[in-house]
């Protein structure tokens, strides 16, 4: 596990953890040289494997000692060591990623419970909003942010960070963490390792001459496709499938040949 899977995995568990659990892994030493994770006092329950009923308790504090009650063993005392919590340090998440890219419309609080805006990256077709949310994987989570998103100035593209899930609020893009960043084991630098304005469906800007009608609309479904984890490895099972999510997406206009869509394939995965 690395850094960045790491903190995906604490930032998608939504509350505090007991830091004894993943504080032995190499990432976890990656993400404090990071300022990625912070700690957080200690853990408000804890799991119980001493009787024949394994359950969940509330953690208290008795006799100068923490602990917590057994039904069957009372009340069972626990080192405050193993009960530290912590959780990620979101705020210094958002600060590094909106300082490296150069983002404007800049938020330091969250918009509702972890919901974060980054900012907006500049691009010559249209500035790109990035967003957080640690989970995109039931319809109560979409419902969350389209509530936020109301109150947010409209942007032609967009991008939603997210731990785990790949469901999508058009016609902003849903991307996980671990698909477009990297942490430095070294410097600890948090890294934007992908290049944004593709996965947003941002058109290039040409020099001149008949833009490609299709490649607007084609990089945005390969972004969705993966985003979801739909890609397929084959260059031609992919450009099939693309051709086929485009005449769905657009049974009025004419379809791309397939030559086109290979061609579009192979540009996209050599990133030029």
């Amino acid at each position: 596990m690395n850094a960045v899977d790491l903190f995906a995995t604490l930032l998608a568990q939504g509350s505090n953890v007991r830091k004894s659990e993943y504080s032995a892994l190499p990432a976890y030493g990656h993400l404090i040289k990071a300022d990625l994770v912070k700690d957080a006092g200690v853990v408000s329950s804890t799991f119980c494997s001493e009787c024949d009923y394994p359950h969940d308790a509330e953690i208290v504090f008795k006799n100068n000692g923490y602990g917590y009650y057994c039904p069957a063993f009372g009340f069972i005392p626990i080192p405050r060591s193993d009960l530290i919590a912590t959780r990620p340090n979101i705020l210094a998440f958002i600060t590094q990623i909106a300082d490296q890219l150069n983002c404007k419309r800049r938020k330091s609080t969250a918009l509702h419970g972890d919901i974060w805006r980054i900012g907006a990256i500049n691009t010559p077709a249209g500035d790109v909003a990035l967003y957080l949310s640690p989970n995109m994987q039931k319809s109560d989570d979409v419902r969350d942010v389209q509530s936020v998103l109301i109150g947010e100035v409209k942007f032609a593209y967009g991008i939603i960070f997210t731990a785990t899930g790949g469901l999508s609020v058009p016609p902003y893009v849903t991307v996980q963490l671990q698909d477009i960043l990297s942490v430095d084991p070294n410097t600890g630098k948090l890294t934007v390792t992908a290049n944004l304005e593709t996965i947003a469906g941002v058109p290039q800007q040409r020099g001149g001459g008949r833009p490609n009608d299709y490649k607007e609309p084609l990089t945005k479904l390969a972004a969705i496709r993966a985003s979801q984890g739909r890609t397929l490895i084959g260059r031609n099972e992919e450009a099939k499938a693309l051709q086929a999510e485009y005449t769905a997406q657009f049974p009025n206009k004419k379809t791309p040949s397939i030559q086109t869509v290979k061609k579009f394939v192979t540009t996209l995965r050599s990133g030029s």
